[in-house]
This record gives structure tokens, C-alpha cells and sequence, in this order.
């Protein structure tokens, strides 16, 4: 028998850009609440649970209020002597910026062309989340 599988994926509710950097998390934070003029914290790490069981912990630092949240996402995380990425398919990010605004005011294209001069930001990128395989891993961050 035929079956007809309807496969609903929910609209994303936030936007991304990706980072290359040798900038330390807290150095990266730092230096985007300069240029945006925002307040990203230090928050509890977060554990991502993958379908094999596996965990991985990586860093968080993040700025809300009330109409916008701001989280700053350490792709890749050193586990003992291996790298594991919470985006895997994105190996050559080293960041990502969650962007959830329910007002859509802000301008993506000029928030990525404020942060591409930081110094030390080798690339800041808008992220497809189309394309992106593993980016529920980035939902409930």
C-alpha cells in the first residue's frame, strides 16, 4: 500500500548568523555588545541531547527584552581530544547569533555588516536555515 507522508515543518521564529573567529566566547560577547550596544550575559551552559544518547555542553550568553532575544552559541565545543559541533554540517562556524525578534524591526543585513567589523571577525554570515540539517538543534536553546 501507498502512503502519503505530509512532513509540516514550523516556520523558524528566529534568524542566524554564523561567525569565524579565533575570539574567545567571552571576547566575542564583549565586543558585540559594543558595536550593538546590547548586554549579552553569561548564562548557564547548554546541553543539547542527540538521538545517539550523546550530550554536548557549550557555552551561552544571552540578551532579551521584551520583544527580542539575542543568544550568542560556541559551535564547536572540544570534547576531550575530539571536536563535536552543534551544527555539524557548519564546521567552518565558530559561532552562531540566534536572533529571535517578534517586532521585525531589525535589519539583519546591517546588524551582519556591524559586526563584520569587529577585529578579529574573519567572516560573519547569514545563516539558510533551509539548508541547515541539524538546526533544531539550535530550537529551545
Amino acid at each position: 500500500m501507498h502512503k502519503n507522508v505530509l512532513k509540516a515543518d514550523a516556520p523558524f521564529d528566529f534568524q542566524l548568523l554564523g561567525f569565524s573567529t579565533p575570539l574567545p566566547d567571552f571576547q566575542l560577547a564583549w565586543h558585540i555588545n559594543q558595536v550593538l550596544n546590547i548586554h549579552l550575559k553569561r548564562g548557564n551552559d547548554h546541553e543539547i541531547a542527540f538521538k545517539n544518547n550523546q550530550f554536548l555542553r557549550t557555552s551561552n550568553f544571552q540578551y532579551k527584552t521584551e520583544h527580542l532575544c539575542i543568544k550568542l552559541i560556541k559551535n564547536r565545543v572540544e570534547e576531550s581530544e575530539d571536536f563535536a559541533y552543534v551544527i555539524p554540517e557548519a564546521k567552518n562556524i565558530d559561532y552562531f547569533l540566534v536572533i529571535q525578534d517578534e517586532t521585525k524591526d531589525l535589519e539583519i543585513l546591517i546588524v551582519k555588516n556591524t559586526l563584520s567589523k569587529i577585529k578579529n571577525v574573519n567572516l560573519v554570515q547569514k545563516m539558510d536555515l533551509e539548508r541547515l540539517k541539524s538546526v533544531d538543534n539550535l530550537i529551545d536553546i
